[in-house]
């Protein structure tokens, strides 16, 4: 009995490495190619790796974003509206 699973065996395993020797087809050669390697892979990765924000956590991120991006715009509008008066007080105008 031992001796027919042994064989048994054998004979799978040589199916299948003549399996293995054959041509790929051409989905499987697709797939190898460096673009399309890279896009499936990707897509893998954001599908099942990515933990996407809540619509709430991403409503609060997309305020925060606001408010940061008015308080550093009201900052540069007066560092450019004092180095403006600088200049024309240096300048004499």
């Amino acid at each position: 009995m031992a001796r027919e699973r042994e064989a048994r065996r054998e004979r799978e395993q040589r199916s299948t490495k003549r399996d293995s020797k054959q041509s790929p087809g051409w989905f499987a050669r697709l797939r190898n190619r460096s673009a399309v390697k890279f896009v499936l892979e990707a897509y893998r990765e954001l599908r099942y790796k990515v933990t996407w924000p809540t619509f709430q956590e991403a409503r609060n991120m997309t305020i925060i974003v606001i408010l940061l991006s008015a308080a550093v715009s009201l900052v540069l509008f007066l560092a450019d509206i004092g180095l403006f008066r600088l200049f024309q007080l240096i300048s004499g105008h």
